[in-house]
């Protein structure tokens, strides 16, 4: 299991985003570790609780000596049986704060199963500690967590993640930078869950249709093969797209061939707003798979496109995420694309203002 401690920085900052309603504050960490995130309530919050949980009982014990006056448990938090035989069980609806970094390595993919209400699922790790923090929570709990971006994107967290948007109010509110955590680039988000009044049901849920089409490029780098203008299309790679234009990269091969007037932007990598650029009618490319394609039906259409996103850059920049190179999915561009189209709230949003001294 990963072993990559929060710095108290990373700790003060997700402790930051609380909003807590009450004074006599119930606080827990399931994943304690050396117990920072625990250690930044403190100073916020002397007078809280701290609860303390963690599947290292060398962890625990170290916890145990430096804050005698802290709750402890040492139980696997991802299985219900050991939580049941732990002390745990004894804070059962009745934490006001959840804090979690949680481990995040899938390098053997493997899942776990969960329950969100009625509906069970298999979550990646990090998805499974903060399912599993819901049931300490009390009506008017709040998690904040330090989580990987491939959680927030991945395919197969995403029912999980839309179970519990039915209960919650998610908010990814910052990107950390890759040098967050000592020993590990990974890319990671603070996440803020505050559970809703009234809860969302299925047959509630609207997705905003979308007229937008978007074309995905086939062609592999690695293993393309240049032909002749007379045999191929030219070829357009991210380093093609520069200051709002297609540039030529002098390379033609066979592919999908993608007509203008249409806006092009990276699928993968860093996106800038010079990366949106605009593909002029009459023009007929073959995209790399790191490019995405919107086809318009005229050049008009396509700079009044452009403008929408550039006005809510920060909206589509967030959509780009991933816990390794950040990336963007065609099922999330047509989404962020609708969002901005139908004024919807940001994706990324800024930590509210309102706390308790």
């Amino acid at each position: 299991m990963d072993r990559f401690y929060t710095s108290p920085e990373l700790a003060d900052a997700l402790v930051g985003l609380a909003t807590p309603r009450r004074r006599a504050l119930a606080i827990a960490d399931f994943a304690c570790g050396e117990g920072s995130l625990l250690l930044a309530a403190e100073r916020r919050w002397p007078a809280a609780s701290m609860i303390a949980n963690d599947v290292s009982a060398a962890s625990l014990a170290n916890l145990r000596k430096r804050r005698p006056k802290w709750q402890t448990a040492c139980s696997d938090f991802l299985n219900p049986r050991s939580v049941r035989s732990s002390s745990l069980r004894n804070h059962l609806a009745g934490v006001d704060l959840v804090l979690l970094n949680p481990p995040f390595s899938r390098r053997n993919r493997q899942t776990f199963e969960v329950a969100v209400g009625d509906e069970m699922h298999h979550a990646s790790i990090a998805m499974a500690f903060v399912v599993n923090s819901i049931p300490f929570l009390r009506s008017d709990g709040i998690i904040l967590a330090v989580l990987p971006d491939g959680c927030m994107v991945s395919k197969h967290d995403e029912p999980v993640w839309r179970a519990l948007r039915r209960q919650f109010n998610v908010e990814v509110i910052r990107d950390n930078s890759r040098s967050a955590f000592q020993g590990v680039r990974a890319r990671t988000c603070l996440v803020r869950m505050t559970m809703m009044s009234v809860r969302v049901t299925v047959a509630e849920q609207v997705v905003a249709p979308s007229a937008l089409t978007i074309s995905r490029g086939r062609v592999q780098m690695h293993s393309r093969k240049v032909v002749t203008a007379r045999q191929g299309k030219p070829l357009v790679h991210t380093n093609n797209l520069l200051n709002g234009t297609v540039t030529h990269s002098g390379e033609h091969v066979r592919g999908a061939v993608l007509p203008g007037p249409a806006l092009l932007f990276p699928r993968v990598g860093l996106v800038t707003p010079g990366k949106l650029c605009v593909l002029g009618a009459g023009r007929r490319v073959t995209l790399s798979d790191c490019v995405l394609g919107v086809v318009c039906e005229s050049e008009a259409e396509v700079e009044i496109l452009r403008r929408k996103l550039l006005s809510a850059w920060p909206i589509f920049a967030s959509a780009y995420r991933g816990t390794g190179a950040p990336y963007i999915t065609v099922e999330r561009a047509l989404m962020v694309l609708a969002d901005i189209s139908a004024g919807s709230r940001p994706l990324l949003t800024e930590p509210s203002s309102e706390a308790l001294a």
